[in-house]
Formats: structure tokens, sequence, C-alpha cells
């Protein structure tokens, strides 16, 4: 029995084991034509059954190759003069003819014979028949199957072998084999054969389980990395993502980090290791780690956990996110892509995958998927397709590019491409305007969110997110998770481009090369009109000192981007670049987006005019003062001089009415907010983290009508925190830890409550139904009676009208509110157990916890962390998370040192009802707060 060995290529609903079954009878064509047939189709990668002679026992089709039979997706019957005197032929063909009937294919070959004697059994045919009725031991009724089945195959279509060169007749065959095997339907979701892919890995995933005597599968005990390793672009992330998004319901937790390669180069690793920490504790949701370098390890230990690291470079990487085996709880699965082997080894994971190159067959079937529509067939354009094939070397990411391209196009267009330079006709093929887009992605946004990049990018008669879209469908650039990513060799190509453009007159050019930038701008060497983009890794080198009439001259510039890389966590407002101090920015007709971290003088230049302007951030810059005669930008959204430490004042916020965020967080110097910012009608959020001179705010500042976020974390020395907000209508987050005044009156939308360290909050009487969030965390006013009537009943109030929606509540206190809970004891856990009627009562609308805490330290910590896991998923919350990083001056900041504090969360049943309800029979809360200690805890059932 022969059979090639490589990977099948199966449909999406059906695995073969072969795809094509070979019929003949040996004497006449085995060592010819059957066997050219064979070789041929061997050659292009086809699974290919050919039964041996001497196989062959007894009358009775022998269960292997009635299997193989039923295995096959494809029949290729070679009627020779003298099949029919085969009866072992016959029945092939009648078991065959059984699956054609079930919608399979089969493909006569009459070699040597005239289709009429097979369909009429004359000729040699009828000879053969009339030996069978002739003979008393032969079944009538079986004879009668096998004239059905060869008047069937008779009157099929197939090739008919004469006077034709059998080499001839071998090339279609085969040809024609490949067209019906790379049908659409062996690629799903961009992957070829994914099922067989899928299948292999999962043995792998599952290798080590143990198999009880009865057959049921027993998840093992222990804890397996798996390494999936192979060249770039030819599906490893795909196969990773197919294979989470399809047993990461099997876990008690599950993280899908993708791009850790460029990720972790834009953003560092450290927000690697929180995404991880969110995903697997808290369902998605993001909170900063504060502390506790061991925290992932010492929490993830408990758990049983699925984690994908995709696309991994660099040792460190891994021994961040998945250090070792017993980081993880029992049963856990840490399965590691990436290109370079030798890293798999190096971190001894237990099981690789190695993902292969597509053979020519798979290569033609992606080709095909991407190129032709749901009408057309490969076979009329069979020579190009593989043409094309060769030409892209099999390589998936070249392949998608090409199909994206000739998808829909005329012959002529298939005629060019064939000889031509794909990327180069693809980029070629595209509008100008996504032409713009593309070398934009590739020089200035690799790893952006969409909505900032197509926001920037928009032009009046022309839409940025078709335009992303466009690249995306012709494989140019991905979207993942929301971000935009372009592979390394295109954004190469995008380059090359773009530096050649450069070099045009009159053409616009492109500046991201660090030391192109600095030879241009140091030297005004190159200027030219038509430089529209500008982006300066500042963190290569410090004190940038740059001419000022370099930018006089740049009138076509719309983006200037100069920032820090990941790399710099340390020092960030030592990174300055220097103006000359007769420095003047021109009039921007184009510009729309300006970051310059470090910006080095104390104003902006006078008459600073940018129209189009939408966003402008200047992080840690000098600026002392902004006046409203100095600037005009009167489509700016976004305005964020966080951390600028000299910024007294900015005035005349007309001057930009369209604003939409305001980002003020450390500008320790401001000491007032100008009123004409309520002329903001569109402001949404305000961020005044840090302003420790701050001492007022506009009175009318809270009828903002789309305001949703307010922070005056840290404004130690606000005198009045809000003004009268009775006409107050949308949703707002409140943040405003550390700040000394009392608060009386909600707003009746509010969401999140920050009031953390605000020495004379004394008392919270009524909360709004849309509350999510209170955090009261050492407002010392308070004392440990925090805990009233009213509020435990706005509480309840809060919950019954809203129960999809999670709460949570910190406030000082040493005392569980007795009408709250049922299950409540001393220590850091409590079990309660639950009978059928509970956890079946359409009643029920979720759970709440709750627990008394104290500081272990002298003074209490500045953002308590508490942790919270109820069976199956995690609470976890940073009390006083927004607080500022530095610790108070002197200790009367800090209150009573020994201040206990109450902590209530509550969530939704439908939530935990997710999560194995099998296992509901009880339900056992247990609690830490970092450097606390958890004196009491309790559970309680929430009814309607």
């Amino acid at each position: 029995m022969d059979q090639i060995p490589s990977s099948p290529l199966n449909s999406s609903s059906t695995e073969w084991r072969y795809d094509v079954f070979l019929s003949f009878r040996g004497e006449d064509t085995r060592t010819g034509f059957t066997d050219h047939l064979y070789a041929a189709l061997v050659d292009k990668g086809i699974r290919t059954f050919r039964d041996s002679e001497e196989l062959r026992r007894g009358e009775e089709i022998e269960g292997e190759l009635l299997k193989a039979i039923h295995e096959s997706r494809i029949f290729i019957i070679i009627f020779s003069e003298d099949y029919a005197n085969s009866k072992w032929c016959l029945k092939e063909l009648a078991e065959i003819s059984k699956c054609k009937a079930k919608g399979r294919k089969v493909f006569p070959v009459f070699y040597h014979v005239d289709p009429s004697e097979v369909r009429n059994q004359s000729g040699y045919y009828g000879e053969a028949f009339a030996a069978y009725e002739n003979d008393a031991n032969q079944d009538s009724e079986r004879i009668q199957v096998w004239r059905t089945a060869l008047k069937e195959a008779g009157h099929i279509i197939g090739y008919h072998i004469d006077k034709e060169p059998e080499a001839d007749v071998v090339k279609t065959i085969t040809r024609d084999m490949i067209c019906e095997i790379i049908g659409k339907d062996c690629v799903e979701d961009g992957l070829v054969d994914k099922k067989s892919r899928l299948k292999k890995l999962k043995e792998l995933i599952w290798k080590s389980e143990d198999v009880s005597m009865d057959g049921i599968r027993r998840k093992s005990r222990d804890v397996l990395m798996v390494g999936i390793f192979g060249s770039a672009g030819i599906g490893k992330t795909t196969i990773a993502r197919a294979l989470y998004d399809e047993i990461s319901c099997q876990f008690d937790g599950a993280s899908f980090l993708a791009n850790i390669r460029e990720v972790s180069k834009k953003d560092g690793l450290c927000c690697l290791q929180e995404r991880l920490f969110c995903d697997i504790l808290l369902g998605g949701r993001k909170v900063m780690l504060l502390r506790r370098d061991n925290l992932m390890e010492s929490k993830f230990c408990t758990k049983k956990v699925l984690i994908v690291l995709d696309d991994v470079n660099d040792k460190k990487q891994l021994e961040l996110l998945a250090g070792r085996h017993d980081w993880f709880g029992k049963g856990s699965r840490i399965i590691i892509t990436c290109r370079n082997e030798h890293l798999l080894l190096r971190h001894k994971v237990d099981e690789s995958y190695e993902f292969k190159k597509l053979d020519g067959l798979e290569a033609l079937a992606l080709l095909c998927h991407h190129a032709l529509t749901e009408e057309q067939s490969p076979f009329k354009r069979f020579l190009f397709l593989d043409n094309i094939r060769a030409r892209c070397e099999n390589n998936p990411l070249k392949l998608k590019v090409a199909g994206s391209y000739l998808r829909g196009k005329e012959d002529a267009n298939w005629e060019i491409y064939v000889n031509s330079k794909f990327l180069k006709v693809s980029y070629e093929d595209l509008l100008e305007e996504e032409k713009d887009i593309f070398l934009d992605v590739a020089c200035f946004f690799q790893g952006e969110c969409e909505d900032f990049v197509t926001k920037i990018l928009e032009k009046p008669d022309f839409s940025a997110k078709q335009g992303v879209q466009v690249l995306s469908n012709r494989c140019l650039l991905t979207i993942s998770e929301g971000k935009l990513w372009m592979d390394n060799s295109i954004q190469e190509m995008a380059w090359k481009i773009a530096n050649k453009q450069a070099q045009i007159p009159g053409k616009p050019c492109r500046l991201w090369d660090h030391n192109k930038i600095l030879h241009v701008l140091k030297r005004n060497e190159g200027i030219h009109a038509l430089i529209e983009g500008i982006s300066l890794e500042l963190s290569k080198s410090k004190d940038k000192k740059f001419s000022g009439e370099a930018f006089s001259e740049m009138d076509a510039l719309r983006l200037l981007k100069v920032f820090l890389g990941s790399g710099c966590v340390n020092d960030k407002e030592t990174y300055k670049v220097h103006f000359s101090t007769d420095f003047t920015f021109p009039s921007y007709d184009k510009l729309r987006y300006l970051h310059g971290h470090g910006y080095q003088l104390d104003s902006f230049p006078s008459n600073f005019e940018a129209e189009e302007l939408l966003e402008l951030n200047m992080p840690c810059s000098s600026l002392k003062q902004i006046k409203g005669d100095e600037i005009h930008f009167p489509n700016l959204i976004a305005l964020d001089l966080s951390h600028s430490q000299q910024l007294e004042t900015i005035s005349n916020f007309s001057r930009m009415p369209n604003l939409e965020r305001l980002v003020l967080e450390g500008c320790r110097s401001l000491v007032k907010v100008d009123p004409s910012i309520v002329n903001l009608k569109k402001l949404s959020l305000m961020n005044l983290k840090g302003c420790k001179r701050l001492k007022s705010l506009p009175k009318r500042i809270c009828k903002f009508k789309f305001l949703e976020t307010l922070i005056l974390t840290g404004c130690s020395r606000l005198e009045k925190l809000l003004g009268d907000r009775e006409e107050r209508q949308n949703s707002v987050n409140l943040k405003a830890s550390r700040t000394y005044r009392r608060v009386i009156i909600l707003p009746p939308a509010l969401r999140i409550l920050h009031l953390g360290h605000c020495k004379r909050f004394q008392e919270i009487l009524k909360l709004p139904s849309s509350i999510q969030e209170v955090d009261a965390y050492n407002c010392i006013s308070m004392g440990t009676l925090s805990w009233n009537t009213r509020l435990e009943a706005s509480i309840l109030q809060r919950i019954k009208i809203n129960p999809e929606s999670a709460f949570s509540i910190v406030l000082p206190g040493n005392t569980i509110p007795d009408c709250w809970v049922t299950h409540k004891v001393t220590g850091s856990s409590v079990t309660m157990k639950l009978k059928n009627p509970d956890r079946y009562n359409d009643d029920l609308l979720g759970f709440a916890v709750c627990l008394v805490f104290a500081p272990q330290a002298e003074r209490p910590q500045l953002n308590p962390e508490i942790l919270c896991e109820l069976k199956n998923f995690t609470f976890f919350y940073s009390c006083g998370e927004d607080s500022v990083d530095e610790f108070p001056e002197s200790d009367q900041e800090w209150g009573n040192n020994s201040t206990e504090h109450v902590w209530l969360a509550y969530r939704p049943h439908a939530r935990a009802d997710r999560c194995h309800p099998k296992e509901w029979n009880h339900i056992k809360a247990s609690f830490e707060v970092f450097d606390c200690v958890v004196k009491k805890c309790a559970i309680r059932l929430i009814y309607k």
C-alpha cells in the first residue's frame, strides 16, 4: 500500500486521510500509466492511496482497503481492457459508487477502452460479464450492482487515452486534481489545513494527560510549556489563536499576548506583564501594578491557566512572563510562538511543534483563497497561479498580498503580475490617498491605535478608515486588538519607496531615520518645502539642538513627533529639545499632530497658528504659560501638557473650542484653571492629578454636558472641590484622592468616585444609581462609623437597579454591616454552601463580599491592593490607585496610623454563571490585602 507522508489538505468540514484513491487493474497499468500518475500526484504533494497487489487476500475487500476508500475524497478509476475481469476491481468500484452517491467526486480514465464499452458492458467488458453470469457460484444481485456501477461511471466525462501521449494526460489529470483539492474549503480563517494542524498541536498540548481504563480522558496535573517555531509569516500566530479560542474555556484564566516582539519594543515589558496579570485574574480589566514583583507567580500558582506568548524573540521576555513551571497551577498550558527553536530550547520547553513552510499544494490553496472569487475556478488560470506561487516561494504573506491584488482582476493584469515585483505592483495599484496612508503607517504609526491614526490621517474628501480597511484587505497591514501592524518585509519596502520618493522634486518627504533627522534639523541641509512628517525617538541621545530656520521652511508639515521610546523609564524630564531663542513656528496650514517631549522654551512662539491641529502633546515641557493671543487651534481635540512643572496658567480656552481631552497631570505650578474653560462644550476628560498648587476650579465646571472623567488626585490645596451640580446630567468619573475638602452632593450619573486621603471629607449619605466604584481610603474625618443606614440602603438600591454592573466601595471602618451579610468570620477566608434552590433561583442577582483590613506598617500604605478570589474568578482593587507617587511630607497628612477600612464588592450572578456552573455547590471567598492584615470577611447572596 503506497501513500505519501506529507500533511493532508483537508476541507473545513471533513478531515480526509487521502486526497486521491487510485482504482486500477494491476496487471494492465501498474508499472506503466498508473505508476507515472501516482508519481506525478505524489510530487505535487497530493496524498494518494495505491493498493499493492500482494495485499489482496480472498474474495472480500480487506478492512484496510475498505477504510482507505471511505477516507478518500476523490477517486480516479483507470478502466483498462481487463479491469472487468477482476472481481476485486469491481468490488472496489461498487464501494466507490456508494461514496459517489454521498457527494464525493469520481474521475474515470478510459485507458485504451471506449467509454461506451464501460457504460454498456460491451467488448472486453461484455465478455467478462458473460463469464460471470455463466458461473453458477456468482450472486446475480452482486453482478447487477457491478453493472449499475459501471453504467454510472461510463456516463462520467473523464480522460480518454487512445492516441494521446500518456505524459500529457498525466499532466492534465494532476493539474485537475490540484484544482479540485485546493478548493476554498481547505483554507479557514486564513490558515491552510487548519483542522489537521490543530489536531497535531492538541496532541502535544494534552500529551501528558492520563487516560483511564474506561477510555475517559483525565486532565494532567502537570504544567506544560509548548513551543511553536518556524519562519516569519507562515501562520504560527493564526494556529495559536485558533487553539486558544477553542480550549480557553477549559481554564480558570486565559491570556493571549500577541506580537510581543513589536509590543515590547514600543511599550516595554512591564506593560505586557500588567496585561497578563489583568487577563488572568481580572478578566481583562486594566490596572497598574504598583508593587510586589512576584505578584503574578504568587497568584498564578493556584490557578490552571492558558497563556499564549506570541512572537517571542528575547529570553528576557520569557523570564518575565513565564519564568518557571512552578509559577502556574496544575494543568496549566503555556504556548510560545517564535522563529528561533534555540530560544525554546534555552527556556526548556516540554514540547516543540515545528510549523513547516507551505508545500506547493498548500501554497496554491492559499493563493486561490485570496485571488479567486466565489464564482471563479482555478482551472482556467492554473498556469498563472502556479507561476505566481513559485515566484512567491510559497511564502504565506507574499501569497496573500499577491492574491489580494489579483482578486477580481482581468487576465491581462495576471499576465503583468507574473513578471513583476508583486509587492511594488500591489502598492502601485492603490489610490494616491491609500498610498499616503500606507507610507504614513510604515514610517510613523506602527503599533498605534487605529482610531487615533485614522483621526489624524482623515481628509475632507477621503475616509482614512476606509483606506486602512483597503490596506488590510490587501494584506499590506494587519489590525490586531485595535492596533495597526505591518510585517517587517512590507515595512522595509515602504521605507524604500518613501526614501526614493523623497529624492524626487515635488514629491512628499517623510523623515523617520534618527541620523538623517538630526542631520537635517541641526545643519539645515536637505530641507525642502515638502517635508510632511518627522518622527524622532528622543531617547537615542539627549539634548537635541534644532535650527528654527529649518522648521520655518516646512510649510507642508502634517506630523511632528519627538518622543521617548519604551526603553526610557527613568529621568524622563531630563530629555529636552533645545531650540534657539529666536525660534518661531510658522503658521502651519496642514499640521494635524504635534508631539514634542521636553519642549525647552517657556512659551509658544507668538502667533502660533495651526488650524488643522487635532492633538498637541508636550509632556515634560518648560512652558510657563499659554496665552490665548499666542495660539489658535480651532480644531484641537486633545491637549496634553503633563509634567510640565513650570506651567502656571492657560488662558483663553476659547481659542480651542473643540477640545475634548485636557491632561495637565503633574503640573505642580498650576495655580488656577481659567474660567474660559466652561466654554468648552465638548470636554469629556480633564486630568488635574498632582496639581498641588491648584486652589480652585471654575464654579460651573460640572455643568459640562459631555464631561465623563474629572481627576483631581493630589490637588492638596484645592479650596473648593466642585461648584453647583444640580443641572448635572451625564456620567462623571470623579477622582479626587488627597483633595482636602468635604463633598456633600454627588452628581446623579457619577460612575467612579475617588476620594482617597481626603482629610476633611466626612460622610457619604447617598450614592447615585450609576455608581460603580467609591474609594474613600484614609479619609480620616469619616472615622470608623462611616457606614450609615442611608448609605447601606442606597448601595442595595443601586445593585437592584443596575444588577448587571459590578460595584465596589472602600471606607474607613472596623465593622461589617450586619444587614449586608449572612456568613461572616474572623480571618481571611469564608465558605458558604449553596443549595440547589439558591443556585437556580431566578431571583438571584449576584454575590457580595466584604472584609475589614488594617495596615501592618507604622504608616498605612498609600495604595493598598486588595485581591479577592471568589471561586473561579478574581477581584483586584487598588485603593487610591490614582494617588500621587511620592509619600506625604509629614505624618499629620496620614492621620490615624491604625485606621481600619471596610471594602465591599458586588459581582453579578451572570458573570459567575459562566465559570464552571456545575461546580457551584459552594462558594469560597479568600482575601489578601498586600502589606495589611485581613481581620474579618463575609459573603452574601443578593436577591431581587
